[in-house]
């Protein structure tokens, strides 16, 4: 069975248009092609996709599919306007995911320089907790990402930059400070654990493991308002060494290295698809961080 990309353009229309008539309308098709391909795919997959009615609702499998056409079809366009680019005699596009520690510490300079060198190239670059990096990179959103290797890896080629080490850490700011500061297990296990994503298993089984010593987790995608809330007194979080010595709102934190877990070595670099054949302006950033780290 195949999923022909005319008939997840004629189904997304469908959805994003609002009616099989004014997608039809924006496709330039008749309003019979498109009812065929959306059944077409109906068939192929053995299960409606459309309640249709008054007003079109999706079905769980035409959620999930809806899912699967934005990811191809904008993979599609974005592969095109790169071809377009080259044939215009312009470098393609870098498309990078990058963690919150990278881009404060690292990226600029990085950019700074890559910019320098590939003037013509364009960027997409975001910032994303790292196990949405992990993610978005399997997805085929973003072909390179930078940050921490996780447990297991092996969807994945790496190329390790540096080690980084991260420690547990509360702010005198918290009801139970003083408890925390001699490693007092009972009072972690009363506090929130705010981290930037609550990890899947299969990827991260550490976090399982950590999640058991504290009363639950928060997920706060953002670094500067992870510090804040735990500047606040709200929970605790796991910040690396460079970050603790240069953020000024962290100059008061306490390491809580006391307990087993305070400590979370880390290695850090880039890595993409097993089996992808990264493309130019990829392989360009990619010997760029190789001399910046002397590799």
């Amino acid at each position: 069975m195949r999923l022909e990309n005319s008939e997840l353009r004629a189904f997304r229309a469908v959805i994003e248009e609002g009616g099989f008539r004014r997608a039809a309308e924006a496709l330039h098709l008749s309003q019979s092609a498109v009812s065929q391909a959306v059944a077409g795919l109906e068939s192929k997959l053995g299960t409606a996709l459309i309640h249709r009615g008054k007003e079109l609702r999706l079905t769980d499998a035409g959620r999930r599919l809806f899912d699967h056409a934005f990811e191809v079809l904008t993979g599609e366009q974005q592969t095109l306007e790169d071809i377009a680019q080259l044939r215009q005699g312009q470098s393609g596009t870098l498309n990078l995911a990058l963690s919150a520690s990278i881009n404060r510490f690292h990226a600029p300079a990085l950019i700074n320089e890559y910019h320098r060198r590939n003037p013509q190239v364009r960027m997409k670059i975001a910032e994303m907790p790292a196990r949405n990096i992990i993610y978005a990179v399997l997805a085929g959103n973003v072909e390179l990402g930078f940050g921490p290797f996780q447990k297991d890896m092996q969807a994945f080629t790496t190329l390790p930059l540096y080690t980084d080490t991260r420690h547990l850490v509360v702010s005198p700011g918290h009801p139970r400070y003083q408890d925390m500061k001699k490693g007092d297990a009972d009072a972690l296990r009363e506090t929130p654990l705010i981290t930037s994503a609550l990890d899947n298993p299969e990827l991260r089984p550490s976090i399982l493991r950590l999640r058991d010593q504290f009363s639950t987790v928060w997920e706060v995608s953002s670094l500067l308002l992870r510090i804040h809330m735990v500047k606040e007194g709200m929970g605790v979080t796991f910040i690396d060494r460079k970050l603790l010595r240069e953020h000024d709102d962290c100059a008061s934190f306490h390491v809580i290295d006391d307990v087993s877990f305070g400590t979370i070595d880390k290695q850090v670099g880039l890595y993409y698809r097993s089996g992808k054949q990264l493309n130019a302006s990829a392989s360009e950033f990619v010997a760029l961080c190789e001399q910046h780290w002397n590799l």
